[in-house]
């Protein structure tokens, strides 16, 4: 039952409806009750005061004398309603001289509060069977002799009336509770209907339906964030899907090239006898396709761990120049094979995790000296800004069509085969590229005008960067 109670929302907001509607309707009834009670009790005193001025105008009349002697019943008897008073009449030195008490009960006798007495001077008094009394005594004169009337009444009967009361109010509770538990119930069913709806739209999802969306016109204004969020989850599980279907494609595609190199290179040597330079020239072969092989994976898992939201950087200070200069000394060679010249320019500071800044100029410069034409000139530069350092490396060369710069940094994709090396590229550099920007907060652009061709990186470089508090290492950089 308990955890019965914990896992459904519609049983405890209708226990919850249920108790604030007893707890009112009990609050509204004791308030009723207590009003009712002291009206009732209000009245009581009103008649048992009007009693005892009745004794008093009687006694007050000739012949009272006689009349107290001959019929006493009659002073109890002087008001309708009040037949079953008890009445005591005492002189002044304690003589009594009427004393109507059928039943004998005892009775507390409270000082004459003068002829007139208000309610503040009626006292309470309790009976043998436990039925609350009343009680005033007040002054008055029996023809020349000053007496003392004393007036009391039991209210059985009123007792009997409140107890009935009460017990309506106790069944009417547990009528509002129950007429409560159900309409909490009809109107929790209705209400929860559009979440029944976006439960059963959601037991459908599947790839085939992720186009799907739920229907947010009709639904109740404080659903609406809920179905928003719901819809806007579908999108990006769709577009999250079609990448990852399109990635498993083109990653499928990928490794397929270099085996089937293989297989096929192996399969003919196999065919008939080689010899020895030919084995080696087939091992030399395969071990150049197992090492793309090596460096495609290498560079999937670094992309998966940069794709880790709680992954933190090795940040330390570096100076811009030095970055440049650094990744330029390590292309020099291979830029005077292609007939180019490497230029450094700028100056900047930023804090970044080193080895991973490295990584993303070696990937660009790499690009750059592959597709620069012969004589011309690589430029890396860096240039400092507004709370920002950027690192751009431009070259000379084939330009980039305007309908691809939006699609250079996702995963396998190339431009062209002119622009791509099979032997070198992986097509995963300048995704890796965008993944080290992300990683930082930054972010890498791309602009290619005529022959110029200019990728930028743009790293923060605040004061708090700048601190150089460093953070943990991440893998593979």
């Amino acid at each position: 039952m308990k955890a019965s109670f914990r896992q459904s929302l519609a049983l405890r907001v209708t226990l919850a409806f249920v108790l604030i509607v007893a707890v009112s309707a009990a609050g509204l009834g004791v308030y009723l009750y207590r009003a009712f009670m002291t009206e009732i009790v209000r009245r009581d005193d009103l008649q048992l005061l009007g009693k005892l001025r009745q004794v008093q105008i009687v006694l007050g009349r000739p012949g009272a004398a006689e009349l107290l002697a001959a019929q006493p019943d009659f002073f109890r008897d002087t008001m309708r309603g009040q037949e079953n008073s008890l009445v005591r009449i005492v002189t002044a030195d304690g003589t009594v001289l009427a004393d109507i008490n059928p039943a004998g009960e005892r009775y507390p006798v409270p000082a004459a509060a003068g002829t007139a007495p208000g309610a503040g001077a009626i006292a309470g008094w309790t009976t043998r069977g436990g039925i609350p009394g009343r009680v005033v005594a007040g002054s008055a004169r029996l023809g020349a002799t000053p007496v003392t009337v004393v007036v009391a009444r039991a209210y059985g009967e009123r007792t009997a009336m409140f107890a009935r009361y009460r017990g309506r109010i106790l069944g009417a509770c547990a009528v509002a509770a129950l007429a409560a538990a159900l309409l909490a119930a009809l109107m929790l069913r209705r209400g929860l209907r559009p979440l029944r709806k976006v439960a059963e739209h959601a037991a459908l999802v599947k790839p085939g339906t992720l186009a799907q969306r739920l229907d947010i016109a009709d639904a109740p204004s404080e659903l609406r964030p809920l179905i928003d969020a719901f819809n806007a989850m579908l999108g990006r599980l769709q577009e999250g899907y079609a990448r990852l279907s399109g990635f498993s494609a083109d990653l499928a595609h990928e490794f397929r090239t270099p085996v089937t190199n293989m297989i096929g290179q192996s399969q003919v040597a196999l065919g008939q006898g080689r010899s020895r330079e030919e084995y080696e020239t087939l091992l030399a072969s395969n071990i150049e396709e197992l090492e793309r092989l090596a460096r495609m994976i290498e560079s999937m898992l670094f992309l998966a761990r940069a794709g880790q939201d709680e992954v933190v950087l090795a940040r330390q200070p570096l100076a811009a120049r030095d970055e440049l200069a650094r990744v330029a000394d390590f292309f020099e060679g291979m830029a005077e094979e292609r007939g180019l010249r490497l230029q450094c320019s700028g100056e900047g500071h930023f804090a970044a995790d080193a080895g991973l800044v490295r990584r993303a100029l070696a990937n660009l410069v790499s690009n750059a000296v592959r597709h620069a034409d012969a004589g011309t000139t690589v430029v890396l530069h860096a240039e400092s800004g507004v709370g920002t350092v950027a690192l751009s490396v431009q070259n000379k060369g084939a330009p980039i069509p305007r309908a691809h710069l939006g699609h250079l940094f996702e995963r396998f994709y190339r431009v062209d085969s002119a622009r791509s090396d099979g032997a070198g590229s992986t097509g995963l550099g300048l995704s890796i590229v965008s993944a080290i920007m992300n990683l930082h907060g930054g972010k890498a652009t791309v602009i290619s005008d005529g022959p110029e061709t200019c990728f930028t990186l743009v790293f923060p470089a605040n004061d708090a960067l700048l601190s150089g508090a460093p953070g943990a290492i991440l893998p593979g950089g």
